[in-house]
């Protein structure tokens, strides 16, 4: 099969002050904040992921911003390296950035890419947030995985103490529940995503096209 890749205009907005806050923005920001390569072309499979879902979802009539959702998962990592060293959760001071720098939307995905907000969670309606999430929770390093392998490294790398451990558990059960919420919407199944590994990280991919 020839994977045809598209190189498409997705931009989000800033609600404030209406700077667009696209793909090339995103990058530039990593760069500004010094964001080691491993974790940009970490981010760069996450957004695809995320992006590959979310136009999926779009044709079938959800209410996504596509946009929203590469930019969020571009950022979501964008201070991992440093809370390694300060101990700080990641996800929080991504947050913190993200609102500092005035990008309210992405900042709060990236705030609930760990762990999605209750309300999120039980709610009917999918969201730029739970897609990110869930890409997150499928891309271990640059790879696409299933969650059960996803959990296993996590479980590996992170789950140094027991309450480590049962919080990672509780993030996979919450992450198992999300899938089905997903894909029962669609008619493509979550190995799918699998076939995007044939691409390099930062390809953008043409979701009509690219099993023509």
């Amino acid at each position: 099969m020839n994977k045809a890749v598209l190189v498409i205009s997705l931009s989000f907005w800033h609600s404030d002050k209406m700077e667009p806050l696209d793909r090339e923005s995103c990058l530039a920001l990593l760069q500004r904040y010094q964001v080691p390569g491993h974790i940009v072309s970490h981010s760069l499979r996450v957004a695809q992921v995320g992006v590959f879902i979310a136009a999926h979802l779009k044709m079938v009539g959800e209410d996504l911003d596509i946009g929203l959702v590469e930019a969020g998962g571009l950022l979501h990592d964008i201070t991992k390296m440093d809370s390694v060293h300060t101990k700080q959760d990641h996800a929080l001071s991504a947050f913190r950035l993200l609102e500092t720098l005035g990008y309210h939307a992405v900042a709060d995905i990236a705030r609930q890419h760990v762990r999605l907000d209750w309300n999120i969670r039980h709610n009917s309606i999918i969201t730029e947030a739970i897609l990110v999430n869930y890409a997150d929770k499928r891309v271990k390093h640059t790879s696409i995985v299933t969650l059960s392998e996803r959990f296993e490294d996590l479980l590996r790398r992170y789950g140094t103490t027991p309450e480590r451990r049962e919080m990672i558990r509780k993030l996979l059960d919450e992450v198992v529940k999300i899938e089905p919420f997903i894909f029962t919407r669609l008619d493509i199944g979550p190995a799918r995503l699998n076939e995007l590994n044939c691409l390099d990280p930062a390809a953008r991919v043409n979701v009509k096209g690219i099993y023509e």
